[in-house]
């Protein structure tokens, strides 16, 4: 019970913060003010409040430094999203703030001293400018593959769901043994189930910068919490990361800054397409509960032509769609 129990009281405190955002909040704005529109943002908020007072509630977990450092993270990943939303920062101040983010979670001691080496053993990281290098790149991966994601109702959160799912059960296998990790991606996976009852297409609220952040925060924090146990979680989220990757690089080699928005994620390739959200939607959800079941039972070998398999048939999936545009 000590694992259910976190979910059962985080996913109806979710429904109810948002439903507290929706009905007396929102209720107080103009339809077509721009105090409303924010407020539509503000859907995150439920999450990370939810997570932060219930996590610093659980009687059966002990609140060590990195635990620590995933609250501080997630408090400020509250106030450094809720600036931007209602400040709409430039791209420099949103990556300053990432790399603060990622710079409290590393310095609280959300790291490991070893990754898996994928031919075997281990990949020491015991140099600390190499791992603050190396852990600050990979947050600042995580939060904007999921924030990027963020485009179209309910994919995200949904993405999130089932990379916390993911991790979850990974925290039970013998090689990981970390109740802790399960229980905290228990209480995570409530509150964004809860934020999915209202974000689910058509979405009655949306995560906002501070939202996108933390389902990123959570998922990176807790991957490397789990033991190190990176290639799993990032094959959960794997058609995110692609994505990014690929948008960045499209973005560097026409000349534009990779940080402004565009078209060229694949999302929004689907919806020029004719795919309705919830099409898209439960297309990423599937995809990311395939993945990370497959995740689960594979060695790191398999893992890896998993990972290239994905590759290839979201290239394909993309350049069909880009063919396809412009004819």
């Amino acid at each position: 019970m000590k694992f259910l129990l976190p979910f059962l009281y985080s996913f109806p405190l979710s429904v109810a913060g948002i439903f507290f955002l929706l009905r007396v909040v929102m209720q107080k704005a103009q339809p077509s003010s721009r105090r409303r529109l924010s407020l539509r943002r503000t859907g995150g908020v439920a999450v990370i409040l939810v997570f932060v007072i219930l996590v610093s509630l659980d009687r059966n977990l002990i609140i060590t430094r990195p635990i620590a450092g995933i609250l501080t993270g997630g408090a400020a990943i509250l106030f450094f999203g809720l600036l931007d939303d209602i400040k709409n920062l430039n791209w420099k101040w949103q990556l300053l703030f990432q790399i603060i983010i990622a710079l409290i979670a590393i310095s609280f001691g959300v790291r490991s001293d070893y990754v898996a080496n994928p031919l075997g053993g281990v990949i020491p990281l015991t140099n600390p400018i190499v791992y603050t290098i190396l852990y600050t790149l990979y947050f600042i991966l995580f939060l904007n593959s999921l924030n990027w994601l963020d485009g179209t109702d309910g994919v995200a959160s949904g993405v999130t769901l089932a990379s916390l799912a993911t991790i979850f059960f990974l925290s039970f296998k013998p090689e990981v043994n970390q109740p802790a990790v399960a229980i905290l991606a228990a209480i995570a996976g409530g509150a964004t189930l809860g934020f999915l009852v209202f974000n689910f297409p058509p979405a009655r609220i949306f995560a906002g910068t501070g939202g996108a952040w933390f389902f990123g925060f959570i998922l990176a924090s807790l991957s490397i919490f789990a033991g190190a146990k990176i290639a799993t979680v990032m094959m959960a989220a794997l058609i995110p990361i692609l994505d990014f990757g690929r948008v960045t690089w499209e973005r560097w080699r026409s000349g534009g800054s990779i940080f402004k928005g565009d078209n060229r994620h694949l999302h929004y390739q689907l919806v020029e397409r004719g795919w309705s959200e919830q099409k898209i939607f439960w297309s990423y959800f599937s995809a990311s509960i395939l993945i990370g079941i497959l995740a689960l039972h594979l060695n790191a070998m398999g893992k890896l032509a998993i990972m290239g398999i994905v590759a290839v048939a979201y290239f394909y999936f993309i350049s069909f769609f880009q063919v396809r545009h412009d004819q």
